[in-house]
């Protein structure tokens, strides 16, 4: 054999290893090559360029969480513990939220070896992060409740919600953050808009801005006018009858974590409604409503005290006895399923239950969001659960542990059954991460479809129920865009539901578009979207509903001025700690008596852009005065990213009607789940107002009450509820009183 012919097989032996390691490397990460694949495809080259900074960075401090044995819970304390340099300890400080020690270890860094954008970009965020921490956070921890002398928890809120009114007593920190930030700019990126908001917004929180701002440096946009411009002046005066207050601290409810899930619903039917929530470092709260006027802290006695980082967490009467149980996912655990006692307290029934047949001990349910309908209309509460399955390549720790697909369990009189496969689902799911899931009947054929978010374009899908026994992709709905937490709904009450889509983002693109409106028709992150049904049955896209496109996690929808148009409250965030950007809050728009596909962004008003990163919302009415109150989880993907709970209470001075319906099924399920109701009332005009509402428990992240608040504008009285029953099959009128909750029997 000569030695060409020796090199040629070599050379072919190569090449076919490679192939087949290349085909091998495929079939085992198909859904993460499939996601950076689109990825790629469909966003800008700036908008990769971001990405791939969010997504290293991510996955850097993700694969550092490790369980703490004394504890229970994933954190840092063992990637603390290991040796570092200083500015490595440094960033490890910040992420525990020690931002005076990250400060000292990262100039000791900079004074041993000299400095560097990444080193001056950190210390910076370190300042900035102090002073947040100084000034407002520990004085929200700290501040007197009602009644008692000193600025309360609203006013304090004002430290750090923009617009910026009440600035940082001690400056020290942010001007120290600022004088860096400038530094960035002049002597490594006089381009960058990150940098560049950064030191506006330092500026901001010391009364500084825009006098301070170097000319050159400060921003003058639509953004910046939509928050201390005239356009934020003309939009207070045209809401001067909106007036809230956080009350979170007075009513006992100021939960302090890293917040996540919220479920509200009247857990011990006392006629109050409950609050449960959680932080991804901490654990769950239970906190029982006492009639109105404060809520206690009950969750030992619940028997949930040891629930531990508590991710999404929904209600749902599983089992039919007319109880609300809990399910709570924990991605960094394992899910659980909690039965209703009737009696206050909780059992875990996750096993019994039959929802981890089949797990193996080390596979981990990356759950995102649970979404609960009658898929198969026998009166009882399926499950579907929205997964992080993607196979991550060269990973370790969290994500190197084998992930559940996303999985629909069928509820088989209070014992599930794993049938994705049976209803067509296993191979659209394989290998594939979802990040949001709604059901809703769109084409009211009396079984719920279901919507599944992507955080990659193009990736989202509307599935038909096909007679309960399967689900197929639909081209109902346009090429989805990227996208979070999502809800059935019907916006302009025209019969036909619509979907709401959260959009997501990282937090250098998001500035570009929401600070500086840079590539906003180029971009495909960061755009929260309505999805409107035409008479044709299809749907178009409206992403002009939400003006500033900022990437959104938590999200929830209400009405908080009883015109029964919805109103929209968005719990901006990312995992970035530099992701410094405001919730947002729609108001929801009327022509007539008529709603219509337009809102009015007053997140400006009320204390409403709070910078801290959100997720679950729910708009509720707490103490019966018919005024929807808004409960809010703040905190972000760290442990310094810790924040306390608000409840916005509504004090606004408004006089439109409305009113409160809870269902009662008989066939269909207890709560009437996945039940149309269909409100006519008139005004004293004899104008005819016309709403709809869908029983359901809204985003997930925010898992709302079911029961339906209706705003009726300015009607004088109802002439019939109707309610659409799946089961039963045939919509059955009702009588209903005005400004009053009414209880609906499907046997009535």
């Amino acid at each position: 054999m000569t030695r060409k012919t020796v090199a040629r097989i070599a050379l072919f032996a190569l090449l076919a290893g490679l192939g087949i390691y290349a085909a091998l490397f495929y079939h085992r990460y198909r859904g993460f090559i499939r996601f950076i694949a689109t990825q790629l495809r469909y966003a800008t080259w700036n908008e990769n360029k971001n990405f791939f900074l969010f997504l290293s960075y991510w996955t850097e401090y993700i694969q550092k969480l490790a369980l703490n044995e004394d504890t229970g819970i994933y954190g840092f304390e063992k990637a603390a513990r290991q040796p570092m340099g200083d500015f490595e300890a440094g960033k490890m400080a910040y992420h525990l939220g020690d931002f005076s020690g990250a400060v000292t270890l990262i100039e000791s860094d900079i004074k041993a070896k000299g400095e560097s954008e990444t080193k001056l970009f950190w210390l910076a965020m370190s300042y900035l992060r102090g002073a947040e921490a100084q000034n407002c956070l520990t004085k929200l921890r700290t501040a007197p409740e009602a009644g008692a002398a000193g600025p309360h928890t609203h006013d304090l809120q004002q430290m750090c919600t923009l617009p910026l009114v009440r600035f940082h007593d001690q400056p020290e920190n942010s001007r120290a953050a600022a004088k860096l930030f400038e530094r960035l700019l002049d002597q490594f990126d006089s381009h960058n808009d990150l940098y560049r908001w950064l030191l506006n917004f330092s500026y901001m929180t010391v009364n500084g801005f825009p006098q301070e701002v170097p000319s050159k440096y400060l921003i003058q946009s639509k953004f910046i006018d939509t928050f201390y411009g005239d356009g934020a002046r003309r939009t207070a005066e045209e809401n001067s009858a909106l007036s809230f207050a956080d009350e979170a601290k007075d009513l006992g409810v100021d939960n302090y974590g890293t917040g996540r899930g919220v479920a509200v619903e009247d857990f011990d039917k006392d006629g109050y409604l409950d609050i449960i929530t959680g932080s991804q470092f901490e654990g769950l709260k239970f906190y029982e409503n006492d009639h109105g006027a404060r809520f206690v802290d009950v969750t030992a006695k619940a028997g949930l005290a040891g629930v531990k980082q508590p991710f999404i967490i929904t209600a749902a009467d599983y089992d039919n006895d007319g109880w609300p149980d809990l399910f709570v996912a924990r991605p960094l655990g394992r899910f659980q399923l909690f039965h209703n006692n009737q009696n206050g307290t909780f059992t875990d029934v996750t096993a019994s239950s039959g929802l981890i047949d089949g797990m193996t001990d080390d596979e981990i349910a990356a759950t995102w969001v649970s979404a609960w309908a009658d898929v198969n209309n026998d009166g009882y509460l399926d499950l579907f659960l929205a997964q992080w399955s993607m196979k991550v390549p060269f990973a370790s720790s969290l994500l190197a542990r084998p992930a559940m697909d996303s999985k629909l369990f069928i509820n088989d009189h209070g014992h599930f059954v794993d049938r994705t496969a049976e209803y067509g689902l296993a191979d659209m799911l394989k290998d594939r991460s979802y990040v949001g899931a709604a059901f809703g009947d769109y084409n009211s054929d009396g079984y719920p479809d279901l919507f599944l978010s992507s955080p990659s374009r193009d990736s989202s899908v509307l599935l038909k129920n096909v007679e309960g026994q399967r689900f197929e992709k639909t081209d109902a709905i346009p090429p989805a865009r990227c996208g979070f937490t999502a809800a059935f709904l019907d916006v302009n009450h025209d019969g036909r539901l619509d979907i709401l889509q959260v959009g997501t983002g990282d937090a250098r693109t998001a500035t570009q578009m929401a600070v500086f409106g840079e590539d906003l028709d180029k971009n495909q992150s960061n755009h929260s979207t309505l999805y409107v049904q035409t008479a044709q049955g299809k749907f178009e896209e409206h992403d002009e509903f939400f003006e500033i496109p900022i990437g959104a996690m938590g999200a929830s929808f209400g009405d908080i001025n009883n015109d029964g148009c919805f109103d929209f409250y968005l719990g901006t965030g990312d995992p970035e700690s530099w992701f410094i950007l405001p919730k947002l809050m729609y108001l929801g728009q009327s022509e007539g008596t008529n709603c219509v596909l337009r809102t009015q962004n007053i997140s400006m008003l009320e204390g409403f852009g709070t910078i801290q990163k959100g997720h679950g919302i729910v708009f509720f009415d707490f103490n019966g005065d018919g005024k929807e109150d808004i409960y809010s989880s703040l905190g972000g993907m760290w442990p310094a990213d810790r924040w306390v709970n608000r409840f916005l209470i509504n004090h606004s001075n408004i006089s439109n009607s409305w009113v409160e319906i809870r269902l009662h099924g008989k066939k269909t399920n207890y709560f009437g789940v996945g039940c149309t109701i269909k409100v006519t009332a008139e005004n004293q005009k004899g104008e005819t107002i016309v709403r709809y509402a869908l029983m359901s428990n809204g985003t997930g992240f925010g898992s709302s009450p079911y029961l339906a608040h209706v705003g009726l504008m300015n009607a004088t009285r109802i002439n019939k509820v109707e309610v659409y029953w799946p089961v039963s099959r045939h919509w059955k009128a009702y009588d209903a009183i005005l400004d009053k909750l009414n209880t609906l029997d499907e046997g009535d």
